[in-house]
């Protein structure tokens, strides 16, 4: 019998598909039931001792069994609710129920001419009534199985078929042993004397032919279940038996009428043999995939317990009023309070008194369903100092608990104030003598105070060179800090593309002039409405037009074009330079990143204007990327959401949800940052 996963594999036998090692052992018991029928049919006329006890001790073990087959597959039906599971459950309750009344009324059993009223006949009739129904049973099964109303609606009452279908086998059985023995008369005569009548052979060939259509039926199907493959072993055995015990033997007691129900009795027990062969399979299955799961909670749990005492941050488990019930150790470390000193106290003793109304907010949501990520609170060290938290947590409904990680960033917001006052110092102390500088010097550089001396005209277009790319670098460094602490604002309105593209095009017209590089909008560019910040946006463009100027060759251009692309539109900024290294076009977007630095100086970048860019295109919903131009050098790509109803919904949805400075993968583009 071939092993079975549970979980993997279909584990019953009318859905578990057949295997080749199926097909061989059921081969191997018809091709041994044939030797021994071919074996025993020349001598089935060989007259036997008469063993009475034979017929109960037979007729027993069939009812048993076929009660034990059938409640086994009502009990699939009730979990698979397969009609014709049921179907199959009914033709083996009635032959269990069949063979009640048989081995009641069989001659010489209980009496000399059998009970319940019993005729001549009566026995022969029940037999063959008997014989009759598993045929047309499996035929009905055969049929019903792999239809489309195969399995019952989820509507259906169980309990109420399984009674209703009981009662109409019950019924059956009685009519059919009613008809049987009290209207014998009315039935031809199947037996002269202890011999076979002529009529029983066309009986028998009703039986056989029933027998044959349900074999062919089953053999048919395009798919053999376990189920459908020991059903035709049954349908094999049960013409053996009706041709050793009715056709082949001269009467009853002969070697004939014991070898037929010999094989009678095997095919009642091979589909329960193999049934209780199977769930003992699943079991021990069970049994191991228990002790591997149990083993694996083991280890699970012991790992829980290990991060749960060495972490560094403040695991807290707190209730639904707030009171603390579970402390990680590092509260020592962080809060100087050992674990036992915070637990049955409410958290709120803990915490800073200006924080409590927010973080009560934010359990609150919690509750509703919300995550809380790098919520910071201060909470109050043992020694009066204050220690701030960055938490993240979730709430467990079904343990009605809150689950809380807090890290330690009273060091980060320290070296976050010293970065703010630094861009301060920046903003206020450095851009703007830089700028103050760089103005009169490009008015000297331009001639207003009359023609310099080659000499010093040299050195003045250098510093104002240099004085440009420090204010660029500047403006770089205070709009990274903007867009990263989350203060940059976004003013989302419905504005034209194109106007757009052609103020990006204006404001590096100089530009391209200075190093003899056109900048046209490609003639085939749509004019749509784009929801977005338009400063942003032209911001955006200005530095890609800028960066594709800068390494087009002279005499080149540099083309930009708008497209519709499903729900955005995308402008392409193509430039005719030397194209992106393999090994740089993963660092493009990141800050600094320079192909050249050498290059870079000539060209006045500093490796800042692309991550910018990024940035800005994830606040705006869209996304930046970058391809090879077939005709060589660089095609530059952002999408921006269309002016639409759903867009600016999801938009706002999701920037509220994202964090400063936390990126959406699905907003990067083709970049490969």
């Amino acid at each position: 019998m071939p092993r079975r996963v549970v979980a993997e594999r279909p584990v019953f036998l009318s859905t578990a598909p057949a295997e080749r090692g199926d097909h061989r052992l059921a081969l191997v018991v018809v091709i041994l039931s044939l030797l021994v029928f071919l074996s025993l049919a020349p001598f089935a006329g060989q007259p036997l001792r008469q063993v009475w006890a034979f017929i109960p001790i037979y007729e027993s073990a069939i009812t048993i069994s076929d009660f034990i087959t059938a409640a086994i597959f009502f009990i699939q039906y009730k979990i698979l609710r397969s009609r014709a599971l049921l179907t199959l459950a009914c033709g083996y309750l009635f032959t269990a129920m069949m063979v009640i009344p048989h081995v009641l009324t069989f001659p010489g059993v209980f009496s000399p001419t059998g009970l319940l009223g019993a005729g001549s006949q009566s026995t022969a009739w029940l037999y063959m009534f008997w014989h009759a129904g598993l045929p047309i049973t499996v035929i009905s099964y055969a049929l019903l199985k792999g239809r489309s109303d195969e399995i019952g609606p989820p509507t259906e009452s169980v309990r109420r078929t399984l009674l209703a279908c009981a009662g109409a086998v019950v019924s059956a059985a009685a009519a059919l042993t009613l008809l049987a023995t009290t209207g014998e008369a009315l039935l031809p005569n199947l037996m002269a004397g202890h011999k076979s009548a002529a009529e029983e052979l066309v009986v028998i060939l009703i039986i056989w032919t029933l027998t044959l259509v349900a074999l062919l039926i089953l053999w048919r199907r395009p798919a053999h279940t376990v189920l459908d493959v020991w059903l035709m072993v049954v349908m094999c055995a049960w013409l053996f038996d009706v041709a050793l015990s009715a056709v082949l033997n001269t009467g009853r007691f002969d070697l004939g009428f014991y070898a037929g129900r010999a094989y009678g009795l095997l095919a009642s027990t091979f589909v329960l043999v193999i049934l209780l062969l199977e769930t003992g399979t699943l079991y021990a299955q069970l049994a191991r995939l228990f002790e591997v799961e149990h083993a694996a909670l083991r280890q699970e749990a012991e790992e829980r317990r290990r991060i749960f005492e060495t972490s560094l941050d403040l695991i807290l488990v707190v209730d639904r009023e707030g009171t603390i019930l579970r402390v990680s150790p590092s509260s020592q470390a962080i809060l100087d309070y050992e674990p036992a000193d915070m637990i049955g106290r409410s958290a709120a003793q803990f915490v800073h008194p200006d924080d409590l109304d927010d973080i009560r907010d934010e359990m609150h949501r919690a509750q509703l369903g919300h995550l809380i990520r790098d919520f910071a609170t201060r909470y109050v060290h043992n020694d009066g100092r204050v220690v701030t938290l960055a938490w993240s947590g979730v709430w467990s409904e079904p343990e009605q608990r809150h689950f809380f990680i807090g890290r330690d960033v009273t060091e980060q917001k320290r070296i976050e104030r010293m970065k703010d006052e630094f861009i301060a110092t920046v903003s206020h102390e450095l851009r703007t003598p830089v700028t103050s500088i760089a103005g009169p010097i490009g008015l000297l550089a331009g001639g207003a105070a009359g023609a310099l001396p080659e000499s010093v005209k040299r050195f003045v277009t250098m510093a104002h060179s240099n004085c440009n790319r420090l204010v660029q670098l500047l403006n770089d460094i205070l709009d990274l800090e903007t867009i990263e602490s989350g203060r940059m604002t976004l003013n989302f309105q419905r504005v034209g593309v194109k106007r757009l593209v052609e103020q990006a095009i204006e404001a590096t017209r100089d530009l391209a002039e200075k190093y003899g590089v056109a900048v046209r909008l490609d003639a085939d560019a749509v004019d749509v409405f784009a929801r977005t910040d338009s400063k942003r946006l032209v911001q955006v463009l200005t530095n890609l037009l800028s960066n594709a100027v800068k390494f087009s060759r002279p005499d080149e251009e540099a083309v930009i074009s708008i497209e519709m692309r499903d729900d955005h539109v995308r402008i392409t900024v193509r430039d005719c330079g030397p194209g992106i290294p393999e090994e740089f076009k993963s660092l493009i977007f990141e800050k600094f990143a320079q192909i050249d630095a050498t290059d870079a100086r000539q060209k006045g970048g500093v490796g800042l204007g692309l991550s910018v860019v990024r940035q800005i295109m994830i606040r705006l919903g869209g996304s930046v990327g970058h391809t090879a131009a077939s005709s060589g050098g660089t095609i530059f790509h952002v999408d921006v959401p269309l002016w639409t109803d759903e867009s600016i919904s999801e938009q706002t949805s999701d920037a509220q949800d994202r964090l400063p400075g936390q990126l959406d993968p699905r907003l990067i583009g083709g970049s490969a940052a």
